[in-house]
């Protein structure tokens, strides 16, 4: 294990244009579990190998005691907007706050008191079992705005061996969700990757999850990395004897970023199916395949958290909410004009390739980078981008286009 700290484990995600959960926090830089399908791994400020870097909890506290000090002006900081705002964090959006690293330097364990003093709203994303033992569950209480979400490849062991071999077997982590559920915690679930052909039904995979307390189930689709040496990729592809590349480049992928993923009408007929199995057992469906989040049953993208007390501050001045609120009406930025937004750049936590410096010669904000993404019709999270919307050519008084709904593709059901 290198010594080296990691120094920023408090940030805010690209994806905060489409967004609901954009405040992210990571215990740890880099991960063990290895999952096959990482796209985190061998990227960006993540992209450690094998090497995992402890993150410094003191850096979150010190943020936090500052978004406390009520009698501050200085609203210049971003993090601390977010935090005054309460606005949820996620815990684990880089990496696993439980994976091996955890039960050598407790660093998850240090941040959950640090959240548990400020009773703050957070989401747990994870698939390991150590956050169900007794010193977490009892954090977990303590912070008591608290929801775990739990991720699953499969929920049969044999099928999550080929893709995630290094993480905790479904079965425990089903054994986990059960203990918090029947603690009061609540529980939901990240259906990712579902692989066609490898994936099991969903007639076999939702009642295993309802059987366990889960709240609430999300499906994505598998994503292709455009890196032709994944050395995790090429492992996955061996295991299953399949070439997925070649099978999505025939099913007509397309690249969206620096993955491939499958064409909007491969997958509709699956989210459909899913989401309909999912609310029959009682639970609420997030469509987390992003051009389908206004699918999703409740209003925060597709993670489920705003129907859980203590989540109303979710992020709403974001592209994905706009569109949900237009369902079956005009699009327009309008819809969230007067939502919440931070104030002062935000390029600090972009790369420099985004930076909308680089094509205006002044630094963006939040809403600067939002409304450049809306009219962009052909970026990746801009309203065209979600399935069955379309710009229709024309603008609103301040210059931001206007979508309408392509009422042929749009399913019915909405």
């Amino acid at each position: 294990m290198p010594t080296g700290i990691f120094t920023n484990p408090l940030s805010i995600t690209s994806q905060f244009p489409f967004c609901g959960l954009p405040l992210r926090l990571d215990s740890y830089a880099g991960c063990a579990f290895r999952c096959s399908y990482c796209f985190a791994r061998y990227r960006g400020g993540n992209s450690y190998g094998d090497k995992v870097r402890p993150a410094d909890p003191q850096r979150l506290a010190r943020m936090m005691d500052k978004a406390g000090e009520k009698s501050r002006v200085d609203q210049s900081g971003l993090l601390v907007q977010f935090l005054r705002r309460r606005v949820p964090i996620h815990l684990g959006g880089m990496s696993d706050p439980f994976q091996p690293a955890e039960t050598l330097h407790r660093v998850t364990e240090s941040m959950l008191k640090i959240l548990a003093r400020h009773h703050y709203p957070t989401v747990i994303s994870t698939k390991g079992s150590l956050v169900a033992s007794p010193r977490y569950l009892s954090l977990l209480k303590a912070i008591g705005t608290v929801v775990v979400q739990f991720s699953f490849s499969s929920s049969e062991d044999a099928i999550a061996r080929i893709v995630e071999p290094a993480s905790a077997a479904p079965t425990s982590l089903l054994r986990a969700m059960e203990t918090l559920a029947n603690n009061g915690v609540p529980v939901t679930c990240r259906w990712q990757p579902f692989i066609p052909g490898l994936s099991e039904s969903p007639s076999a995979f939702v009642p295993r999850l309802s059987a366990v307390g889960c709240r609430h189930v999300a499906l994505e689709h598998l994503k292709i990395p455009v890196e032709r040496q994944h050395p995790l990729w090429e492992r996955l592809t061996t295991s299953l004897g399949r070439n997925l590349r070649a099978e999505y480049g025939e099913l007509g992928a397309r690249r969206d970023g620096r993955e491939f993923v499958l064409p909007h009408a491969t997958k509709l007929p699956t989210v459909l199916q899913v989401a309909s199995a999912v609310r029959k057992h009682g639970m609420t469906f997030g469509a987390a395949d992003n051009e389908f989040q206004y699918l999703s049953d409740t209003a925060c993208c597709c993670s489920g958290v705003d129907q859980f007390a203590g989540f109303e501050n979710w992020f709403k001045h974001q592209i994905a909410y706009a569109v949900r609120k237009c369902i079956g009406k005009r699009i327009t930025y309008d819809s969230i004009a007067r939502e919440w937004a931070p104030a002062g750049s935000i390029d600090w936590f972009l790369n420099s390739r985004s930076r909308l410096s680089r094509q205006t010669g002044r630094k963006g904000s939040v809403r600067d980078h939002i409304q450049a993404r809306w009219n962009d019709p052909a970026r990746s999270g801009s309203p065209a981008s979600f399935y069955g919307v379309r710009s229709n050519s024309t603008t609103t008084a301040n210059g931001l286009l206007i979508y309408q709904w392509d009422r042929e593709l749009v399913p019915s059901s909405i």
